[in-house]
């Protein structure tokens, strides 16, 4: 049962990595920092360890340890991030940052993780990746830190364009914005004691997907269902 479940894995990862692999070569390392009006949310983190969908290294192969909500148990448990962020004034202002004429919200009914909170925790990770993109149009990642504590070591990393590993250092109150399907990045590996919790918002300059690109969409949910990847 084990090796059938390798074999699926790698059967669809391969078929998600072929498409996103062309990414690299409009490869963009450019990260655009913004400020936002946030305090340290201490409380997430006891709801997020009470109630996250765990990403289990041992299920994903060593893709990614953290644990996490979607956009619907963010609606559930803590709205006020919904309120605050998924709201055309604060898709207006990541559109004059990029420069973009037209910028959507992913609709989370097709993309589970287009608004989502990750904690990360003792040796929690994310590994190298492009994120994934089956829409039409160019796709942006926000990331804003909802909480951090003294021992964090848990950064967002890039690999810039000479391939040099480059740490994005994102104090509370700031958030940035950076093409996700168009730049080598991870998240470290935490430290014993550390904490960090993210909000991060996927967005497209074209929410409709070709027929290929759903099938592709629907892949990674099974593999994210499944897999916790």
């Amino acid at each position: 049962m084990e090796i059938n479940k390798k074999i699926i894995f790698a059967i669809i990862s391969f078929f998600i990595l072929i498409y996103t692999y062309f990414s690299y070569f409009k490869y963009n390392d450019k990260i655009t920092y913004f400020n936002t009006d946030i305090s340290n949310s201490l409380n997430l983190v006891e709801l997020l360890n009470e109630k996250g969908m765990v990403k289990d290294p041992n299920k994903n192969f060593n893709n990614s340890s953290c644990k996490l909500f979607n956009f619907y148990d963010i609606s559930n448990n803590c709205n006020l991030f919904i309120e605050k962020y998924y709201n055309d004034e604060f898709l207006n202002k990541i559109k004059y940052l990029v420069n973009e004429k037209k910028l959507y919200f992913i609709d989370p009914n097709i993309e589970p993780l287009s608004f989502t909170m990750q904690l990360y925790t003792n040796n929690d990770f994310m590994s190298y990746h492009f994120d994934t993109n089956f829409s039409t149009g160019s796709r942006y990642t926000v990331l804003i830190p909802l909480y951090i504590n003294k021992y964090n070591e848990s950064y967002l990393t890039i690999k810039n364009k000479k391939k040099e590993e480059i740490p994005i250092d994102i104090s509370l109150g700031t958030g940035i914005v950076y093409n996700g399907d168009k730049v080598y990045h991870k998240v470290s590996k935490q430290s014993e004691k550390g904490q960090r919790i993210t909000l991060i918002i996927n967005l497209t300059t074209n929410k409709n997907y070709s027929y290929f690109g759903k099938l592709l969409q629907k892949l990674r949910n099974y593999m994210l269902e499944y897999y916790t990847w």
